[in-house]
């Protein structure tokens, strides 16, 4: 079979059975974050140190510092959705990071503008990555914004990140890469 003939299968299965399923909720997304918008409410103002904290934890992302950091950062009962992953404790997060961190080889935010919204401390960024995949290394850059809510100790309670993972990483997997990229050029 020809490459070709094999992507276009692969690609006609992948639509076929995506099609014919159903999730079992199919506003699950938006309706986790918005019962976490409900449950986890903020203080205001929050502290310049809180957000510093924050950031240091993802600049760049490191086991060690999340190891000995995490716990200043978040609340032990959380609100956390990464767009891969939603999580609502912190010994949960630590684990998605510290895995997080050991698949990568480098990662980083670049904060570029915050701003205040009440409770809410908005952040628009640029992650990097640096990762390997198949004996190949693969370097993202991609945009994003995380919404957060802190507690009266400066912890997050609350964080949803907004980016396209299809940009920043899943165009770097072999074959939902492929399809990914396919999919961009032929709208």
């Amino acid at each position: 079979m020809k490459p070709t003939s094999l992507l276009t299968l692969i690609i006609v299965l992948f639509a076929v059975t995506g099609c014919a399923s159903q999730a079992a909720d199919n506003e699950g997304y938006s309706r986790l974050y918005e019962q976490g918008l409900r449950e986890r409410q903020g203080v205001a103002p929050v502290s310049e140190a809180a957000v510093r904290r924050f950031v240091a934890l993802y600049s760049p992302i490191d086991a060690d510092y999340i190891e000995t950091h995490l716990d200043q950062v978040y609340a032990p009962d959380l609100y956390f959705n990464d767009t891969l992953a939603t999580i609502y404790d912190r010994a949960a997060l630590k684990e998605h990071m510290l895995k997080t961190a050991k698949r990568l080889d480098y990662m980083s935010l670049d904060v570029q503008q915050q701003w205040r919204d009440g409770q809410d401390v908005f952040l628009r960024w640029i992650m990097e990555t640096h990762f390997t995949i198949m004996g190949s290394q693969r370097q993202s850059r991609t945009i994003g914004i995380s919404q957060l809510r802190f507690d009266d100790q400066g912890r997050v309670i609350f964080h949803q990140d907004f980016w396209d993972s299809s940009q920043g990483l899943d165009q770097h997997l072999p074959i939902l890469g492929t399809v990914t990229r396919w999919l961009r050029e032929h709208p």
